[in-house]
């Protein structure tokens, strides 16, 4: 199309919107300028959308309009360019900068005590509950308090004992009567009854000093008797004498024959009471009968024992200290009724504690029994050792049971929460210095140095060994660990490294 002067100004301007490539519209997005470069653009829209063409000028006085706001355009576009670069290498030099100047020091593998830590609480070596057997007495005396430490025998209360004394009384009583009895059974005879039966033993053995005399009486007869009866019957045979006579002779020899047999039944019934008699006189020199006495022993020995009876029943109602120690609590009160089983006091054998931990199963195999232990709760302290060690591990928490002894002089009381230290030797152990470890809400953490950079690392710890840190885990051995400065840095900054 011909351009042509004489054209009115409303069609220059339509000429001029038609055929300029760079008058865009608004609404067209997919031809609008890069949003970093937004404002050299929107004043370059805005020079064109102010700018008013005279009503009558030609088309070369247009062109040149627009060229020249072209230019413009161009100039301000690249000044923002230019301005935005600078800026941005601006901030990159701001960025490595550093912000502080730090000592390093490499993370290393070193020896560390090996320390087992422990928990629980202060319990009783050997707690001892104190009572009484006797049940239904009542409570007449309590001699302690919680607190007192007592001697073994001493006596902690008495139970009312009257109606048991009046038994034992009675007891005694029949004691000594059977006493009496096997005295009476076992000793001699009166002195007047001796004499007695000496007197009948005496004229026992006489009877049978006599019996004797007339047995060989009798048989001194009987041979008589046989000799003249022989002696008659020859002169019978030589008519010197009759018949008559001589069946006489006959006669008499047998009837001493019953005479004889007569004397000798006679000495012995007299030796049988001469026997008698002296046994009667041994046993009223010796006592009474053995079935007599056994029988009076048996008695008396019944009554020491139900007298034996009531005196432990009685000691029963008194209630002792079975062994040294010290009295935690005191269940009697006076009045009360006791029962058979029932606690009256607990106490502390000997005043000896202790503290029992759970430890795992990796642990209490490098136990031993006499290892040192310290002991604390914040405030007290005191120095144990372990005294028993449990054979046996829980087959379900794998953990078992170590025994501390805690001395009695120190100042910790049962029941209280503590905590042990043991300590095992020496292990090795990847280690810091303690003030490169940090802490946030309980996370520890600690910065390395990456060429340049802190970096920061979570870690967890275990011991700390005066001016070193245990490190379980997060960091390698090796790694440059900024020990001094690390306080003052975040998360990627810049560092320079000092001596």
């Amino acid at each position: 199309m011909t351009l042509d002067p004489r054209n009115t100004g409303e069609e220059s301007s339509s000429i001029y919107r038609s055929s300029d490539p760079s008058a865009v519209s608004p609404q067209d997005s997919s031809k609008q300028p890069p949003k970093g470069n937004s404002a050299p653009f929107g004043n370059f829209r805005k020079a064109i959308s102010g700018l008013k063409l005279p009503q009558k000028k030609s088309s070369l006085g247009a062109i040149a309009a627009v060229a020249a706001i072209a230019i413009v355009g161009s100039a301000s576009v690249a000044a923002s360019i230019i301005m935005k670069s600078g800026s941005t290498a601006q901030a990159k030099t701001a960025k490595t900068v550093p912000v502080a100047t730090v000592t390093v020091q490499a993370a290393q593998i070193a020896p560390v005590p090996d320390v087992l830590e422990l928990t629980g609480s202060i319990s009783a070596t050997d707690p001892l509950s104190v009572g009484s057997s006797a049940g239904g007495l009542v409570i007449t005396q309590v001699n302690v308090e919680e607190g007192d430490y007592v001697k073994k025998g001493q006596i902690l209360a008495t139970l009312d004992s009257s109606v048991m004394r009046a038994q034992l009384a009675a007891a005694e009583a029949r004691l000594q009567g059977a006493g009496a009895s096997v005295a009476k059974a076992t000793q001699p005879n009166r002195p007047e009854d001796i004499g007695s039966f000496e007197a009948a033993y005496k004229q026992a053995l006489a009877d049978v000093q006599n019996r004797k005399a007339m047995l060989e009486q009798a048989k001194a007869s009987r041979m008589l008797a046989q000799n003249n009866a022989a002696r008659y019957a020859n002169l019978l045979k030589e008519g010197a004498v009759s018949e008559m006579e001589a069946q006489t002779k006959s006669t008499e020899a047998s009837t001493t024959n019953s005479t004889v047999r007569a004397a000798e039944e006679n000495l012995d019934a007299a030796q049988y009471a001469a026997q008698q008699a002296a046994n009667r006189l041994e046993m009223a020199r010796q006592g009474g009968r053995k079935e007599d006495v056994t029988i009076s022993r048996a008695t008396a020995n019944e009554s020491a024992a139900t007298v034996q009876q009531i005196r432990a029943q009685i000691e029963q109602t008194i209630v002792r200290a079975p062994d040294d120690g010290l009295i935690t609590k005191r269940f009697a009160h006076i009045g009360d009724v006791s029962t058979g089983g029932k606690t009256l006091f607990e106490m502390i054998r000997r005043g000896q504690i202790e503290l029992k931990a759970q430890v795992s199963q990796e642990d209490i195999s490098r136990l031993s029994t006499g290892q040192p232990t310290e002991i604390s709760d914040g405030i007290r302290r005191a120095n144990g050792s372990v005294f028993q060690i449990s054979p046996t591990v829980d087959s379900t928490t794998r953990l078992g049971t170590v025994r501390i002894s805690i001395p009695s002089e120190s100042q910790f009381k049962t029941g209280m929460f503590v905590k042990g230290k043991i300590v095992r030797g020496n292990r090795s152990a990847l280690v810091v210095p303690n003030s490169a470890v940090l802490a946030d809400n309980d996370v520890y953490y600690v910065f390395v140095n990456d060429s340049g950079i802190a970096k920061k690392k979570p870690v967890t710890i275990g011991a700390r060994v005066k001016e070193l840190a245990e490190i379980n885990s997060g960091i390698n051995p090796g790694e440059q660990v900024i020990v001094a400065g690390a306080g003052f840095l975040n998360d990627q900054d810049p560092i320079a490294i000092g001596r």
